[in-house]
C-alpha cells in the first residue's frame, strides 16, 4: 500500500479485511458441516430410533404393560433423548419416564392411537397402541421427544469449539482487524513521529533541520506545510535577528555621532564655566558650543523621524494641495538656500495632465524628502555650480530629479546612500554636520508612497537622484 493516500489505504484495508474474514468463515463453516456428523446429532435423530422401538413393543405384546417389564423397557428406549408413558386402555400411567399426562381416558387413547401430538416448543409426542396376541388393544406406550440437535461427542471441549464457531466471523475481523491496524499504525506513526520530533525541535529553538516524508498521502502535504512554516519561521527568526543586530548597530552609531558633539560642547563649557578662556575667545568658545549643539539637535530630530516612518502603525496623512503651487513656494526657499553658497537653483516642472488636478499628498513627508535631497546636493556642490530640480506631472504620477554639479557618487555610495548611518566616502563625505540618516529618511517616506528613489552620477559631472510618488486624486 506504499504511495496511496490513506484514504485509499483504509478503503482498502476495510475491504481486505471484509474478504479474508469471509474466506476464513466460509472454510470454517465447510468444516462445520463435515464435522457435524461426529460432534452432534441431527434435530430428528431420536424421531428416527422410533420406528425400531415400535417393532421392539409389538414383539412384546401386552407383557410391556407388567409394571415387572420396566427393566426391559428401559433397554428397548434410550434413555437420553427420549422418554416414555406406558398407559392401559382407560389411559392410566403405569410407569415410565414421561411425567406430564398426554392421555385423558379410554376414548382419548382410542382416537389418538398411532398419531403424533406437539405438547411444546419443539416437543413430540408419538402414542403407540400395546396389542395382545390377537390384535385387541390393551393399552399404549407414549413415547416422548425434542427435533432439536443435540450432543453427540463425549468430548465436552470439542462440542464448546464446534458449537462456537457461529462466532468466527466476529472473531476473524477482529483478528485481521488488530494485524492491519498495526500495520496502518506503523504507517501514520512515521509522520506524526518526525513532525512531533520536528515540534520538539523547534520548541528547543533548533531550527537546523529538515522534515524529509515523500509519501503519495495527506501527511505528506501536512509535512510539507510543516517544513514551509519551519523555512518562514527560520526565516523570520533570522530576520529578526538581523533587525536586532541592525537596532544595536544604531545604538552605537547613534551614541558614536553623539558623543562628539556633546564632547565638543561639555569641553567648551567647562573651559567657560572654570575662566580659562580669554574674553576675545570666548565668542569663538560659544560658536563651537552652539553648532555642536545643533548638530546633536539635527541627530536627535533625525533619530525622531526615523522612528515615527519605521513604526508598523505609521500611516501617510493625505491633504488636498496643488502640487504646482507648493513647488513655486519651495523654489523660493531653494534659491536662497543656494545663493548664499553661490549656486545657481533652477527649478523645471512639466504638468502633461489633462487638468491642473487637486490631489491629495502627505505634503509634510513630501517636503522633507526634497528638504533632504536638495540639502545634500547643497552641500556638495561648489561655489559656481549649479541645482536643478525637474518635476514630471502626469495622471499616474509624479517624478522628481534632483540633478547638481558637484562631485557626485563613488561606487560605493551608490551601493550604500539609501542605508541607515551610511556617510560616503572620501568623495563625497558626509562627516560634517549630519548624520547619515538624510537619504534613508527619503528612501523610506518614498515607498510609504509607493514609490522608488534612485541615484546615479550626472554625466560629465554631479550627481542626479530621481524618486516618484503617486498621488491620491479626488
Amino acid at each position: 500500500m506504499r504511495n496511496k493516500s490513506f484514504k485509499k489505504k483504509f478503503i482498502i484495508t476495510f475491504i481486505k479485511i471484509l474478504v479474508l474474514s469471509l474466506i476464513c468463515s466460509l472454510i470454517s463453516f465447510y468444516i462445520w458441516l463435515i464435522t457435524f456428523t461426529y460432534v452432534r446429532y441431527p434435530a430428528n435423530h431420536y424421531e428416527q430410533q422410533i420406528g425400531g422401538i415400535i417393532r421392539k413393543i409389538d414383539k412384546n405384546h401386552n407383557n410391556i404393560l407388567d409394571k415387572g417389564f420396566e427393566g426391559k423397557m428401559e433397554q428397548i428406549i434410550p434413555k437420553k433423548g427420549i422418554t416414555y408413558q406406558v398407559l392401559d386402555i382407560d389411559g392410566n400411567i403405569l410407569y415410565g419416564t414421561l411425567d406430564k399426562k398426554i392421555i385423558e381416558d379410554k376414548r382419548d387413547l382410542i382416537n389418538n392411537i398411532n398419531s403424533t401430538k406437539s405438547f411444546g416448543s419443539k416437543s413430540f409426542t408419538r402414542i403407540i397402541p400395546v396389542l395382545d396376541e390377537n390384535s385387541n388393544v390393551k393399552g399404549a406406550v407414549i413415547l416422548g421427544y425434542r427435533l432439536i440437535s443435540t450432543q453427540k461427542t463425549h468430548n465436552n471441549i470439542l462440542y464448546l469449539l464446534y458449537n462456537s464457531m457461529m462466532f468466527l466471523p466476529f472473531i476473524f475481523i477482529i483478528i485481521f482487524t488488530l494485524i492491519y491496524a498495526k500495520k496502518l499504525s506503523k504507517d501514520i506513526n512515521k509522520p506524526v513521529n518526525i513532525l512531533l520530533d520536528a515540534s520538539e525541535k523547534i520548541k528547543n529553538q533548533d531550527l537546523d533541520f529538515t522534515i524529509e516524508y515523500d509519501e503519495n498521502n495527506e501527511f505528506t502535504k501536512l509535512c510539507n506545510a510543516f517544513e514551509d512554516m519551519r523555512v518562514n519561521l527560520k526565516d523570520s527568526l533570522i530576520k529578526q535577528w538581523d533587525l536586532e543586530e541592525k537596532r544595536q548597530e544604531n545604538i552605537s552609531n547613534i551614541a558614536h555621532d553623539l558623543k562628539t558633539p556633546l564632547t565638543i560642547v561639555s569641553t567648551y563649557s567647562e573651559a567657560i564655566i572654570d575662566g580659562t578662556v580669554k574674553e576675545e575667545k570666548l565668542k569663538d568658545y560659544i560658536k563651537v558650543i552652539k553648532r555642536n549643539n545643533e548638530r546633536a539637535l539635527i541627530l536627535l530630530d533625525d533619530i525622531n523621524k526615523i522612528s515615527n516612518i519605521e513604526n508598523p502603525n505609521f500611516i501617510l496623512e493625505p491633504i488636498k494641495v496643488n502640487i504646482i503651487n507648493f513647488l513655486k513656494l519651495k523654489e523660493k526657499d531653494y534659491k536662497l538656500l543656494c545663493e548664499e553658497k553661490g549656486i545657481e537653483f533652477k527649478i523645471d516642472i512639466l504638468d502633461s495632465r489633462e487638468k491642473n488636478f487637486i490631489a491629495r499628498f502627505d505634503i509634510k513627508s513630501l517636503e522633507q524628502v526634497l528638504d533632504n535631497c536638495i540639502s545634500n546636493s547643497i552641500r556638495y556642490t561648489e561655489k559656481g555650480g549649479y541645482i536643478k530640480l525637474n518635476i514630471l506631472c502626469n495622471n499616474e504620477e509624479i517624478v522628481f530629479s534632483i540633478i547638481d554639479t558637484g562631485k557626485g557618487f563613488s561606487n560605493e555610495d551608490l551601493k550604500n546612500i539609501f542605508n541607515k548611518f551610511y556617510k560616503g566616502d572620501k568623495s563625497r563625505s558626509f562627516t560634517t554636520g549630519h548624520s547619515g540618516l538624510g537619504m534613508y529618511i527619503a528612501k523610506t517616506i518614498v515607498e510609504k508612497h509607493g514609490g522608488h528613489i534612485r541615484a546615479e552620477n550626472n554625466d560629465p559631472k554631479g550627481a542626479i537622484v530621481k524618486f516618484n510618488i503617486k498621488p491620491k486624486y479626488i
